[in-house]
């Protein structure tokens, strides 16, 4: 695999599809194909279906040990076009046909010479060490990133109808972010706010005596503070939370008061 190239580099979704060849076939590595079927954990997602099938898809792969930053070696897992097809055959991700139909498109783009089957920069020519891994690591970097955006677009649509749009576009804007690395959107400015146990430890009261002078007082508005993402302290699930704002702080102070707190 000393002459391997990366002659091929295509967007997939939120996602940049790398296509090596070493002049007689087209692969891709394992990583890049469970990423593109939006697999949580793609490299293993890719192995199960390869140990599933692996009279099939055997001989339509090939290992490339590598060896990592900390010294220790690797097997990086390339596919032929007929490799990543079987993978799709085999998916039940719902992008699977879409993604076959993709890497048929750019292959047929390669054969007829739409694009030219040479190498996008020096740099990115695959030997056996260091270029090798450095080929690896950025694959796998810009992936991770892909994966990052791709949550953070998620979240924002998911809880959309509950977030300020300020938050909401401060979601996209960094997802944005992780895929150019560079800012692509404004980012609004949100006004200093504070959480039912800030208040409490200024007031010297606990959160849910604040959560509860809230609620009944109706103040969990846009008027009196914001909706955000929060940790759960029970679990790791991400839960919407009310952050109060200066008018909010003021106006919860002045119902304690009136309790005689």
């Amino acid at each position: 695999m000393s002459n391997l190239s990366l002659v091929k580099s295509a967007p997939f979704g939120s996602m940049q599809c790398d296509f090596y060849s070493d002049n007689n076939e087209v692969f891709m590595t394992r990583e890049q194909i469970g990423t593109a079927l939006e697999y949580s954990e793609p490299r293993k997602a890719i192995q199960k279906i390869h140990e599933r099938y692996k009279h099939r898809l055997d001989k339509f792969s090939v290992v490339t040990k590598l060896t990592t930053t900390d010294g220790k070696a690797y097997d990086t897992i390339l596919y032929t076009a007929k490799g990543v097809y079987e993978i799709c055959r085999w998916s039940r991700q719902p992008k699977a046909d879409a993604f076959f139909d993709f890497v048929y498109d750019v292959l047929e783009g390669l054969r007829k010479g739409d694009y030219q089957i040479t190498p996008t920069t020096p740099k990115l020519t695959v030997v056996e060490g260091d270029e090798a891994r450095k080929l690896e690591l950025e694959a796998r970097i810009r992936n991770a990133k892909t994966r990052q955006a791709r949550l953070l677009v998620n979240v924002a649509d998911k809880f959309k109808d509950i977030l300020p749009k300020e938050q909401i576009q401060i979601l996209i804007g960094n997802a944005t972010e992780l895929i150019s690395d560079v800012p692509m959107l404004p980012k609004p400015e949100i006004p200093k706010t504070y959480t039912a146990g800030q208040i409490g430890a200024i007031l010297g009261v606990s959160a849910n005596k604040i959560g509860r002078i809230a609620n009944k007082h109706g103040l969990k508005t846009d008027e009196y503070g914001i909706w955000v993402l929060d940790k759960s302290r029970h679990s790791d699930k991400q839960v919407s939370s009310f952050q109060y704002n200066e008018k909010g702080k003021r106006k919860i102070t002045e119902l304690l008061q009136q309790e005689g707190q």
